[in-house]
């Protein structure tokens, strides 16, 4: 008995142990293709993952599985923002649970390396937002579905979270986070414990930096109702650096950027030191081993609503008395450091925040420094009464706190300022109380260290403020000469100022020059990315501000140069680089001239000159620039340029793989720019074709890029082109529209290098010789930047002259009729007319004269290679074979046998239908209808094809026609009972009016384009 429990333990054993091996490689491709179908029906933005493996060993007795390299990007609004990238994503599965009728039981998560983006726009809209809406409302409430979730643990690993909220201007950065956690989240309230450490982090709001580079660590226990999103937390043990807070409250969630709250925090040491520890530069060098005496104290609550136009009410007091550091091996201390700070709002409305420090002082060695500061007001009056006075020598910093190895200070620093009254004077000229008054100089200020290898020396200046009487006008700013030096660069500007109160009137200057590559001591480039060349500016602006609200910039008396030389612009964008060997700019009053710029980019040699217009609008308040340049180059590889792979290069499948999972947007024109571009390219490349002597004009205004009467040569031949691209309506779509006449190009180039012609004359591909054509199009490109052939539109001719052979059809019709060489025949000056939509390409009859016979050709295909032609033909009865004549004779007694009269002369009229598709025609003939129009025949297939589009209007018209019905319920119901509708969140009678709007618009070009004679729409301008 107990062998055979032995025995049959081992083989169970031996069959987990199989299935542990065995499982990936069963499961692996399943899953994987699971989890792409789940992720694209449920996720609105772009998403995707590397691999997916599952195994029994890691979470062993559980199944593991995990997702390796998964990202996931934003909604339609944020297309090129990665929302979530990770290196793993690991759960632990109970096994069991996946057989069951039960939810599938999760008890482990990790999240290795993970990277969030979270932001929030000015609109409120969120980034994070991502999932489609789920039109099964039954599927959540049956039993026995979707996951139990009772974490034994969860954790992140080395994680990067990025929080941008420019609806509240709140920005949070934290680094190296290492969370865990464990809780039941499948229950409606459960208890939350968690432990969490990032190495820093760093945070802002309005500007004010709260949080730099500061290590935090907390441990909390939150009380979670999970149906309110709602946190409670009791003893929640906060360290910023050395400072401790316990904290009391809850945090709850309303919607994606609404939160409520009710917070209590304190500090339960009053040491000086661990308040000390936030400075970053005193707590990076040795702060352990720090002398320090004195107290401080941080209290404070938060209590009420967060939105991006609400705050709650607050209150946060610190307080600092007889503060005193010193650092052991250093001979100064900083002493008498006295701070008392207070800043509230009572009832969550922002003007009334209110920022008090009544005094404060400190002591450099023996050097006093003292201010006071009082905030009130902030969105209305601005009201501010500040003071400042003091004087730092430079040189004896070191004397106080460590610097790092290699870095020096110098010079000194004496200030004396004072201010009182309402900024809003000031900033935006409204009247009230304002005056401030005072001096700040700076002697021989310097500054070098080991990442600044070009120190900044001999900086000198005085500003003065001055007001005689107290009345606001009369206050004068005035920089008689300030002087500054970086590393040989020299730079002197001065600065006068007066009636800021009624119009800002100024006076400014600057000359100097600077070595672009110092650039980066001040800026930290993005990764690969690099700035070289030489910059000299000698320019002088004068003027008022009323001058630039009235858009009178001419007014503003503007001279000077700005010279530019030997520029080198790398990133990982263009490892090349872009370089400008010279370029000048001469300002004056009514624009900004370019006399010369030469350089290279892409490969490409340019040359640019010209004038721009409204230069200073454009630089102030993000005005239109315009102006007309003339833009030469020798050669322009688009492919580059637009980072396509150029002629012969070598593609990575697994690059292009990758890349089509994160395709980019397509190019979004600015809203900026009303400029001209008078161009001539010696050559230029895109795709396969290479375009010599290009000349035209280009326009961009209004988002869009207008071509005008551009000229190339190309394929054996001359193109001439006008058109647009948009993105004023659609950023995902553009709009586009093009006339081309292309002259003398070669026939077989010409097929395999535009896939519109593939689409519009697919028996190109077989014909060689050479083509004339006049064609206009309309429609959208799609988001991969190729045209959308279901969007397209038009009409157009072609007139061909050439060889036709190995075309299906005709091979075909030349086998069942045996008349040799027709499966190879001359089309000499063969014109068609055709009009295009839907897919679908409508070809007018037209004549083509091959020996002794005459066919009379028209009827239709689609962009699928579909065919639905109608061929008659005129053959003397001596060009058939014998089977083709026993064929004919059959058409004959069948036609007489039903009492229609019918014989066969010597010239025989035979009508046949084409129809299957290119590679496989279907071919039907017919004596009964030989004299059938077949202009109208044509016509009625065209006819039928508008009904269809006319059918689609009438169906979408009615779709809007009731989604405004509903609407109109909605409204009627919110104003009799004051209530909004709330099942139509996020739906209105703007949205609806929107759809009615794209819907007309989209009908309009598919239908009232076909009725609009031909003259009409080859007139019109695009």
């Amino acid at each position: 008995m107990m062998k055979k429990v032995l025995t049959t333990l081992g083989i169970i054993l031996l069959v987990l142990f199989v299935l542990a091996f065995a499982a990936p490689l069963l499961f692996g491709g399943k899953l994987k293709a699971i989890a792409k179908k789940e992720m694209n029906e449920k996720i609105r933005g772009k998403s995707g993952f590397s691999d997916v493996s599952i195994s029994l060993f890691r979470h062993f007795p559980r199944v593991s599985v995990g997702l390796d390299g998964l990202y996931m990007t934003g909604p339609e609004n944020f297309p090129g923002d990665t929302l979530l990238s990770a290196n793993r994503i690991d759960v632990a599965v109970n096994l069991m649970s996946l057989f069951g009728s039960g939810p599938i039981e999760i008890s482990h998560v990790t999240l290795e390396q993970p990277r969030i983006h979270a932001i929030v726009l000015k609109d409120g809209q969120a980034n994070w937002d991502i999932m489609k809406p789920d039109e099964d409302t039954t599927a959540a409430s049956e039993p026995g579905k979707g996951f139990s979730m009772d974490l034994k643990k969860y954790s992140i690993r080395d994680g990067y979270i990025r929080y941008d909220d420019e609806q509240g201007n709140m920005h949070l950065l934290i680094n190296q986070l290492d969370h865990e956690g464990s809780g039941n989240f499948s229950s409606e309230n459960f208890i939350l414990k968690t432990q969490t450490n990032a190495v820093r982090i760093n945070f802002s709001m309005e500007g004010i930096p709260y949080l730099v580079d500061t290590q935090t660590d907390l441990a909390a226990d939150f009380d979670i109702t999970a149906s309110q999103s709602l946190y409670k937390f009791s003893h929640a043990a906060l360290k910023l650096n050395e400072l401790a807070v316990n904290a009391d409250g809850f945090f709850q969630l309303v919607n994606d950027s609404t939160y409520k709250m009710d917070i209590t925090f304190k500090t339960p040491s009053n040491e000086f030191k661990s308040l000390l520890s936030l400075v970053p530069s005193v707590y990076r060098k040795d702060f352990n081993e720090l002398k320090t005496k004195g107290t401080a104290a941080f209290e404070g609550w938060v209590k009420g609503t967060y939105s991006g136009n609400q705050l709650p009410a607050f209150e946060v007091k610190a307080k600092v008395k007889d503060g005193f550091f010193q650092y052991p091996d250093l001979p100064q201390p900083v002493q008498d450091i006295n701070l008392q700070l207070t800043a509230s709002n009572p009832d969550g409305v922002i003007d009334h925040t209110v920022v008090d420090i009544p005094q404060a002082n400190l002591k450099f060695g023996a050097e006093p420094f003292q201010f006071r500061l009082l905030l009130k007001n902030p969105e209305s009056v601005r009201y501010i009464d500040a003071a400042a006075k003091g004087k730092l020598d430079l040189g004896t910093i070191g004397q106080f706190i460590k610097l790092a190895e290699g870095t020096r200070i110098g010079g000194q620093v004496t200030a004396d300022l004072s201010a009182k009254g309402n900024l809003e004077v000031v900033m935006q000229q409204k009247p009230g109380p304002f005056q401030a008054q005072g001096m700040l100089q700076l002697a021989n200020v310097s500054y070098a260290a080991k990442d600044f290898p070009q120190p900044i020396q001999k900086t000198n200046a005085l500003i003065e403020i001055t007001n005689p009487d107290g009345l606001p006008d009369h206050t004068i700013v005035r920089i008689p000469a300030g002087h500054v030096e970086l590393g040989s660069d020299a730079v002197d500007f001065t600065l006068l100022l007066t009636q800021p109160a009624s119009d800002p009137t100024f006076d400014a200057g600057l000359k100097g020059g600077l070595q672009l590559d110092r650039v980066k001591q001040f800026y930290t480039f993005e990764p690969g990315t690099s700035l070289e060349g030489k910059l000299l500016a000698d320019v002088r602006f004068a003027g008022k501000k009323s001058m630039i609200d009235r858009k009178a910039y001419d007014q503003v008396k503007a001279s000077g140069s700005i010279n530019l030389s030997d520029l080198i612009y790398k990133s990982l964008a263009y490892p090349d680089g872009m370089q400008v060997k010279k370029a000048d700019l001469v300002f004056t009053p009514a624009s900004v001239s370019l006399p010369a710029a030469s350089g290279k980019m892409m490969g490409t040699n340019f040359t640019v000159s010209g004038k721009l217009d409204n230069a200073i609008g454009y630089a102030l308040k993000d005005e239109p620039l315009a102006g007309t340049l003339q833009f030469n180059a020798d050669k322009i590889d688009l492919n580059k340029w637009m980072g396509q792979p150029s002629t012969g290069d070598k593609q990575d499948p697994k690059a292009t793989e990758n890349d089509s999972a994160t395709s980019s947007i397509p190019f979004a024109v600015p809203a900026n720019l009303n400029l001209t571009l008078q161009s001539a390219i010696g050559q230029l490349v895109y795709d396969k074709i290479n375009y010599n002597n290009v000349k035209g004009n280009v326009r961009v205004a209004n988002e869009t890029v207008t071509l005008d009467n551009l000229s190339m040569d190309a394929l054996d031949g001359n193109i001439r082109l006008a058109g647009h691209y948009s993105t004023k309506e659609n950023k995902l779509k553009p709009e586009i529209g093009f006339e081309y006449q292309l002259n003398g190009l070669d026939i077989g180039k010409t097929f395999s290098s535009f896939n519109t012609v593939k689409y519009l004359m697919p028996v190109a591909g077989f014909i060689t010789g050479k083509l004339q054509s006049g064609l206009s199009l309309s429609g959208k490109m799609s988001p991969s930047m190729m045209p959308d052939p279901a969007s397209l539109a038009g009409k157009g001719n072609i007139v061909v002259d050439g060889i036709l052979s190995k075309f299906k059809p005709f091979e075909t019709l030349a086998q069942q009729l045996q008349i040799k060489g027709l499966d190879q025949i001359e089309l000499k000056g063969i014109k068609q007319s055709f009009e295009f939509i839907k897919g679908k390409v409508m070809v007018k009859p037209f004549h083509v004269k091959w020996q002794d016979i005459d066919m009379e050709i028209g009827g239709m295909h689609g962009f699928d290679q579909s065919l639905d032609y109608i061929i008659n033909m005129k053959v003397p009865r001596e060009r058939f074979g014998s089977d083709a004549n026993k064929l004919l004779n059959n058409m004959v007694t069948s036609l007489n046998s039903k009492g229609i009269p019918a014989n066969l002369g010597e010239t025989v009229n035979l009508k046949v239908n084409l129809g299957g598709t290119l590679q496989q025609p279907q071919l039907k003939y017919d004596l009964q209808q030989q004299g059938t129009s077949l202009a109208a025949e044509v016509k009625g297939k065209a006819d039928s094809l508008v009904n269809a589009a006319k059918k689609e209007a009438q169906d979408s018209l009615e779709s809007v026609k009731k989604q405004a019905v509903k609407d109109l319920e909605s409204i009627i119901k919110e104003q009799v009972s004051g209530k909004k509708d709330t099942s139509a969140t996020g739906k209105d009678a703007g949205s609806t009016t929107k759809k009615a709007e794209e819907a007309a618009k989209g009908l309009l070009n598919n239908i009232l384009k076909k009725k609009k004679n031909a003259a009409d729409s080859t007139q019109k301008k695009q």
